[in-house]
């Protein structure tokens, strides 16, 4: 599409409108999409990898809605001055590959870059290497190395929002594990989880845990009554005594102590970290030795814990002793930056080593080893525009500030209205009504509205 027929002209309009659309990352942390869409970039690169296991929604996002992906890739590319638009997906994925190149073709600059199927393909250091050759820097983000990386559903989002002048109130995400129905669920944003492991014919269990997001690096919660947010990627249900839940239980005073006693030095944590692979200084093996020392011995082997993605490559693949370097990083971190110690890694270059091309981890591989394979079952049955007579939708869906209230218990909201604002000279993003009705309910944290 040409700049003269686009129905937003520059990069200050592009901004506003997703600002206004509450638009964030759908793929990880949520950083509002507004604030990324600004930085000056030579490529915009578009996740559809799918990084975590037994997830399947951006798959059939690219699969379904190949089109409007590529016409909003097109926009940020022209409006951005982008040298390049790149579309990366797996290349097991054969026929949505093909798709994704047939819909391509209407698009002279923009690409579909072909992934090999490992984890993590879709980290986004991992991917901005693959697609360019170029490692970002330690503690960095893409934009260093002139790179703009968005997950699918965002950039679908990003086309609703200029084309169609549509807010975010739903999402795409897979529900999957012990459930009737395995699907991929167009689930409205405050739904609960309960409602949608109904609309997938209800548990096969009666017991169970949920894991949201991924395998690799979701969290275990307990209760169906938590609520669908903007990152909600993925709801597996697994049974209590599922390894996966037993490792994310683990009491930090139990980790450290394990690693203490049982740590044999191999490094092999080391040898496959896909961080370190990419030239990052991070060694988990020496974290994991110097944790005997506590956390004030020399800085250098310490705060490469800043520097973990937390993948999880470590404690799944790696690890001969069943630990958790992963879970060690993340609690060194923690304490790291209760102390306010941030680390500094101002002016270091990664340069990716030499074997990094040859410990790409097999997602197969990944899958046995989390005893889910019961469970990979791709799932195409869809559930669309899944709603209910009650969403509680919370005020953090993003990085950033909280999004303050602007309504009251009383209001009438209709779908798609603002009921939660941006703090006035804060980093944040807008909160949308996800159904009509009257609000129920608001404090600083979340607003409920029930159907009328």
């Amino acid at each position: 599409m040409s700049m003269e027929k686009l129905p937003i002209k520059s990069r200050a309009e592009l901004v506003d409108r997703l600002r206004a659309m509450g638009v964030v990352g759908a793929g990880g942390a949520g950083f509002p999409t507004h604030v990324k869409i600004q930085a000056d970039a030579a490529a915009i690169i578009v996740n559809g990898a799918e990084c975590e296991p037994l997830l399947e929604s951006d798959k059939h996002i690219l699969a379904v809605e190949a089109n409007k992906i590529f016409t909003a890739l097109d926009l940020v590319v022209q409006i951005s001055g982008a040298d390049r638009g790149v579309l990366a997906v797996k290349r097991k994925y054969a026929k949505v590959v093909n798709t994704l190149k047939e819909a391509a073709r209407a698009f002279p600059k923009l690409e579909v870059f072909e992934l090999d199927n490992y984890y993590p393909a879709g980290d986004e250091h991992s991917l901005v290497r693959e697609v360019t050759g170029v490692s970002v820097p330690p503690a960095a983000i893409p934009i260093a190395v002139g790179c703009i990386v968005q997950n699918a559903e965002t950039m679908r989002n990003i086309y609703k929002a200029v084309f169609e002048e549509t807010p975010v109130t739903a999402r795409f995400l897979t529900c999957g594990g012990e459930v009737a129905r395995p699907s991929i669920v167009h689930a409205r944003i405050g739904i609960s989880f309960r409602e949608v492991i109904k609309a997938c014919g209800g548990a096969l269990i009666g017991e169970y845990v949920i894991l949201v997001g991924g395998p690799m690096m979701g969290k275990i919660v307990h209760s169906a009554d938590e609520a669908v947010t903007k990152l909600t990627s993925g709801i597996i249900l697994l049974p209590p005594d599922h390894p996966l839940a037993q490792t994310n239980a683990q009491r930090r005073e139990w980790v450290i102590a394990r690693s203490k006693t049982a740590c044999c030095q191999c490094s092999y944590c080391t040898e496959l970290c896909p961080r370190h692979l990419l030239g990052h200084a991070i060694e988990p093996h020496k974290i994991m030795r110097q944790i005997n020392l506590g956390l004030n011995v020399p800085p250098e082997i310490i705060k490469g814990a800043l520097l973990c993605s937390e993948c999880g490559a470590c404690e799944t693949v790696a690890c001969t002793m069943g630990l958790s370097p992963r879970l060690m990083n993340r609690y060194i971190k923690q304490s790291l930056r209760e102390a306010g110690y941030k680390g500094d890694f101002a002016g270091q270059k990664a340069v990716a080593d030499e074997m990094w091309a040859y410990r790409k981890i097999p997602t197969e591989r990944v899958i046995n080893r989390l005893g889910l394979s019961k469970y990979d079952t791709h799932p195409s049955r869809l559930v669309e525009d899944l709603s209910a007579k009650r969403v509680e939708i919370s005020l953090r869906q993003h990085i950033g500030a909280p999004a303050q209230a602007r309504v009251r218990v009383g209001d009438a909201v209709k779908r798609g209205e603002v009921v939660g604002e941006i703090p006035a000279g804060a980093m944040g993003a807008r909160v949308h009504a996800s159904i009509d009705g009257e609000v129920a309910f608001v404090d600083a944290e979340r607003v409920i509205i029930q159907a009328k």
